[in-house]
């Protein structure tokens, strides 16, 4: 079905065939023509599946173009993502010259955001601080018929409810359109105030776009670096996104891929908003085609052409994974999602599969990827070894103390002789384990044979 299945204006018809868009996602289909007919929606939606548009359309296609007050409010969390929406936002005016649409975010001069407001801006997007200093209580906001909430589970999680609380009070009672990723039950009853109960949600089976490949890596206890880099020459990406939970970890990557003379390019927390701002374009202009980010950089993103997403590890919180994952195999273009771990560390993999990820998996060996069945789990490591041998010791050392509460000749001599045999029995239970698994495993592989 195309956009001229959707009850749209010509002039949205003519913008959208301009700008490329030829036919809705699914959610596009589903969310836009409730939206049209003034429904409050809450939409759970893959990253990359056309979110910004389903909501931008009907906005734009339904504003009064003779009523110069904010009809509508667009809020986000990050001033990126705000500057984005207003960027997809302001493609649209070719069409619509009468549009007037203004971005407030953190980072510009309070000075300079409010330049202009003696004529008000049909939509306003922005993020909830800035909002909040330029419009509360300086400009009439009765007239406001539309509230969005892009990402609004982090607009939750990151404590920006307060604000939009004040911006809403000087509203009356406008509908809402919630977008995210993911939605979580808290979320849903935060909300409940603002929209009521049993709102139902539109959403998809998947929480990444179906055309993402997804793929478990083994590295084996390698090094973190030189594991990267030998996927890199293997997998050969066209554009390269590497994530890392810590900005730590994001500083080092890059510093070796760069010192490897890589053309890479850093995104974190720690760079200033004109610094973020000209590294996203220097990507979009192909002087990088590796971008190491840190998880500020997977909320929003709109980078085109991201052939390929690489986790060194995994978040801490687990819905990162999907927003990481969503940075490629955006609208409707194929990507793959490549995960690090290693196998004696396997409950965030397991967690993700349980979760409904369909993975294949793979061993990092040589330089070379070799695919292998599923998680194998590692035998006891070195370390957890010395850990056992460790606790029995001290458990043996105890037993010796409380046997001899007072120190009597020859007690070093007998704790040290007790002390040698722990050891040798657990050297030979561990050589024992290790015989009766190769036995398993030949027994194993005969009987595939044969």
């Amino acid at each position: 079905m195309s956009f001229k299945g959707i009850n749209l204006s010509e002039a949205m018809l003519k913008s959208l065939s301009r700008q490329g868009f030829a036919n809705p996602s699914e959610i596009q289909l589903r969310a836009i023509p409730k939206a049209l007919k003034g429904e409050t929606l809450m939409v759970q939606s893959a990253t990359g599946t056309g979110k910004t548009l389903a909501f931008l359309v009907p906005l734009i296609d339904k504003v009064d173009l003779k009523n110069q007050n904010i009809q509508s409010i667009i809020i986000a969390p990050t001033r990126e993502l705000a500057q984005q929406i207003y960027d997809f936002a302001a493609a649209f005016l070719k069409e619509f010259p009468s549009l007037k649409i203004k971005l407030f975010k953190s980072g510009i001069e309070r000075d300079e955001s409010a330049q202009g407001l003696s004529i008000p801006p049909h939509i306003a997007i922005g993020t909830p601080g800035r909002l909040v200093d330029i419009l509360v209580g300086k400009v009439s906001l009765k007239h406001v018929n539309t509230f969005v909430l892009d990402e609004a589970d982090m607009l939750l999680r990151e404590g920006f409810f307060s604000e939009i609380d004040k911006i809403v009070e000087q509203t009356n009672k406008p509908r809402f359109l919630v977008y995210s990723a993911t939605l979580e039950s808290n979320l849903a009853h935060e909300l409940e105030k603002y929209i009521g109960p049993n709102v139902p949600v539109i959403n998809e089976e998947t929480m990444t776009a179906n055309n993402v490949s997804h793929y478990l890596i083994d590295i084996r206890h390698n090094d973190v670096l030189t594991s990267l880099i030998d996927v890199i020459d293997i997998i050969k990406p066209y554009l390269l996104l590497v994530f890392a939970s810590k900005k730590e970890t994001a500083n080092e990557l890059y510093a070796g891929l760069r010192a490897k003379k890589f053309k890479a390019a850093l995104l974190t927390g720690d760079l200033d908003a004109r610094e973020r701002k000209s590294i996203i374009r220097r990507v979009k202009n192909d002087e990088f085609h590796i971008l190491v980010c840190s998880d500020m950089a997977a909320r929003g993103l709109d980078i085109a052409d991201v052939s390929d997403v690489i986790n060194v590890d995994l978040p801490n919180n687990l819905e990162f994974y999907y927003h990481r994952a969503g940075r490629t195999g955006r609208f409707n273009k194929t990507g793959n999602c490549y995960t690090f771990y290693n196998n004696d560390k396997t409950a965030k993999p397991l967690a993700l599969i349980k979760n409904g990820v369909k993975f294949k998996y793979f061993v990092l060996r040589d330089k070379q990827l070799l695919e292998s069945k599923g998680i194998e789990k590692s035998h006891p490591t070195r370390k957890k070894v010395d850990e056992e041998l460790r606790s029995k010791i001290q458990i043996a050392k105890a037993q010796i103390r409380s046997k001899d509460k007072k120190t009597k000749p020859g007690y070093k001599k007998k704790q040290k002789q007790v002390i040698e045999k722990i050891k040798a029995k657990h050297r030979r239970q561990i050589i024992r384990k290790d015989i009766r698994r190769q036995r398993v495993e030949r027994y194993k592989k005969e009987n595939q044979n044969g």
